[in-house]
Parts: C-alpha cells; structure tokens; sequence
C-alpha cells in the first residue's frame, strides 16, 4: 500500500512540472558577466503634430495636418555621430478636416555634432557652443490613401547651459541647451484623386533640451516651414 502512495505521489509530482515551472522568485543577484551600462544604445518616444503647406500636381494649395507618435532606438557610432530609426503611427487630413485612420510611420537617420567651443568667461554666459546637423527620411501613411515622404536635414547652432557651477551640483535640471537654425525638407505625397510636394524647401527650426540627469532629457521642439509645426521628445542614453 505504502509503495503505492509512493507512486501515486511521484506520478503526481511529475504532472505538476509537466504543467509549471516552480516558482523561483527574482532568482540569484550575482551573474556570469555584468555591464556598467549599455554602451552607445539611447532610446526615445516622440509627438509631433505637422502642418505643411503643399502644392498639388493638379493645381492650388492646400494645408496637409498630420498627427505623428513613435519610438526610437539609436547607436553612436562615434562619440560625435549617432544614427537612429523610428516606427510609429501617423494620421493626417487636410485643414478643417478631421484626420484620417492612423497606418505605419517609420524613418531613419543620424545626427553629427560638427564643432563645439566650452565657454568659460564671462561667467555668466559659461556654457557650450556647438554646431550640428540632423538627417532623417521618413515615411509616413495614413487612412483615406494618404501617404506622403519627407527628407530632412537641419544645420543648427546650440548652447547648453551645465549646472556643475552651482552649490548643489545634484540640482535638477543637470543641464538645459537651446539651439536654433535652418532647416530643408523635400515633401511629396498622395491621397485619393490627386499628387502633392511641398510649397516651401527652407525653414527654421528651434528647439530646448532639459536634462533631467546627465543621460535623461525631455524636449520640445518648432518647425516653420510658412507653416508650423511642434515636436515634443524623451530620450534616455544608455
């Protein structure tokens, strides 16, 4: 009899981890290798809300509105040149219409620091002058056969203000850079019935970085392109 509840107990044991693994908890704290950091990975989430004024093939204007959410994942390949991709969602309609269904957003692109100079007198304006450009080519579609693509490059000049001056270097924020130049975009799209590219090549763009911590910023960001548009950012390096 006892050898039989022997069996009936193993049998039933057996059943169990067929079903489930046992619960282990957070497992051990040490492991084989261990990183202070993931090296030059950066990660983001990003909205933007586009108005463009566009010319169409068939003739006449038009304001193109679209509402744009997506994430990146970047990789510096050099501590001065970063490239990154975006996949997202983007909805978009004509000005006084509503937007159409949201369908894929992606891109590419990089971002080249050219030239920096560190500021440091007179003391009040001590700080970090530099110069940089950002690339990127999106895609961009949406409901009602909208689609349209954009290819973007800016030249801008930035000034980053460092708390490390200050009694408490732990202050938040740890730094805040403000940047400000010209902006080129190459817009050509479709929707139902009818072609479109861009009414206007050149622009600006402005913008303000907040670092929460030394790799943690928050951002905003104001394109004109005769019409403008916004951008709103969080970026975390790695």
């Amino acid at each position: 009899m006892k050898n039989i509840m022997w069996v009936a107990v193993m049998v039933l044991g057996s059943a169990v981890a067929a079903c489930a693994a046992t619960p282990g908890g957070t497992g051990m704290r040490d492991s084989l290798a261990a990183s202070d950091n993931l090296g030059p990975l950066s990660a983001g989430v990003d909205y933007q809300m586009i108005k463009r004024t566009v010319s169409l093939d068939a003739g006449g204007k038009n304001i193109l509105q679209a509402r744009v959410y997506s994430a990146e994942v970047g990789v510096d390949l050099f501590s001065w040149w970063k490239v990154f991709v975006t996949l997202g969602s983007s909805e978009a309609g004509w000005e006084a219409l509503g937007y159409g269904d949201r369908k894929v957003k992606w891109s590419g692109g990089t971002h080249l620091n050219w030239w920096h100079y560190d500021i440091i007198e007179p003391e009040f304006m001590e700080g970090r002058l530099s110069f940089q450009t950002t690339a990127e080519f999106s895609q961009f579609s949406a409901g009602n056969d909208t689609r349209w693509s954009d290819a973007y490059a800016d030249l801008t000049l930035n000034y980053e203000l460092f708390a490390g001056k200050q009694i408490d270097i732990k202050a938040v924020p740890y730094s805040l850079a403000l940047y400000g130049g010209v902006a080129c975009s190459t817009l050509s799209g479709h929707v139902t019935g009818a072609d479109f590219n861009e009414d206007k090549l050149v622009g600006f763009v402005a913008g303000a970085d907040v670092y929460i911590a030394r790799n943690f910023s928050l951002g905003a960001q104001v394109l004109n392109f005769d019409q403008t548009s916004f951008g709103l950012s969080a970026r975390y390096h790695f």
